[in-house]
């Protein structure tokens, strides 16, 4: 049974603006799936029948196995956590803290679990010392980790990042694949994220899907995908750097492994070429 499933998803807009045309979409436990596009590619809309905000103009959307009714939609907005392109769409607390109290507060939680699981959360993500702090003060990535700390507070299963390195410097860009690594890695969390920036997606993805004008025109692993440079350009994006540099050196004759990753190309090139002193 996979955490969750679409089905032929459609959804049409008002005015008949079809967003998704049959989607099937699987995400398995423990898994880093990512999700690429160019801008309205459908990314958002998707994400947002993975807990019930919008409903499927047909087809179905399965979590756990089971229908998103409105009996079980509390349930599974505590199992499927979203954390949106904009973060001041979620923060709206007077300090940190308090913001990320909202979620644990209306579950119902007694105060001891519930200062315990604000303190785990700013802990995961790494802003501890923003505690007190006013949120709407705070720089876009802060307020990025501030909204993602929320939503871990609800201690979902799934997370869900809708375009997160959108507004961040390379470092926030950095920091952001190794939290994901480790949500993963350290907490067995699943995440699902949305992004046209190709380079980050070898470094924190195990399977992609390639979405555009609302359909899935590709999916597989990350080795996959990007031996797929036509397709890539036809959906208006590219192949990262990384292995674009080393099939450049492989047209020249260079005896280079292909690799996705920094560590990987890291390790192909001093295989080629050897250390330099």
């Amino acid at each position: 049974m996979h955490l969750i499933e679409t089905r032929d998803l459609c959804y049409v807009y008002p005015g008949n603006v079809t967003a998704l045309d049959h989607i099937n979409f699987i995400v398995p436990r423990n898994a880093r799936i990512a999700v690429i596009g160019s801008n309205g590619a459908g990314k958002s809309t998707l994400f947002k029948h993975f807990n019930g905000i919008f409903k499927p103009t047909s087809g179905s959307v399965l979590v756990r196995g089971e229908p998103i009714t409105k009996q079980n939609q509390r349930e599974i907005r505590k199992f499927v956590g979203i954390v949106f392109q904009n973060p001041d769409d979620q923060i709206f607390s007077p300090t940190v803290e308090q913001d990320v109290a909202f979620g644990p507060t209306n579950l119902g939680l007694d105060a001891e679990t519930i200062e315990h699981r604000v303190h785990e959360a700013l802990h995961i993500v790494g802003i501890e010392h923003l505690a007190k702090r006013v949120p709407h003060h705070l720089s876009g990535g802060e307020k990025k980790r501030v909204a993602i700390a929320g939503v871990i507070a609800m201690e979902p299963e799934v997370l869900v990042l809708d375009e997160p390195t959108a507004g961040l410097d390379p470092r926030g860009v950095a920091d952001l694949s190794t939290f994901i690594n480790s949500l993963s890695a350290k907490y067995g969390m699943t995440v699902v994220f949305s992004t046209h920036d190709v380079a980050l997606v070898p470094e924190v993805a195990d399977y992609i899907y390639v979405m555009d004008r609302g359909r899935i025109v590709a999916s597989g692993t990350t080795s996959e995908i990007f031996v797929q440079p036509d397709m890539l350009k036809s959906v208006r994006l590219d192949v990262p750097v990384l292995p674009r540099l080393l099939k450049a050196l492989q047209d020249n004759g260079v005896e280079v492994s292909m690799a996705y990753t920094y560590s990987g190309a890291e390790k192909s090139l001093l295989r080629a070429f050897g250390k330099r002193s």
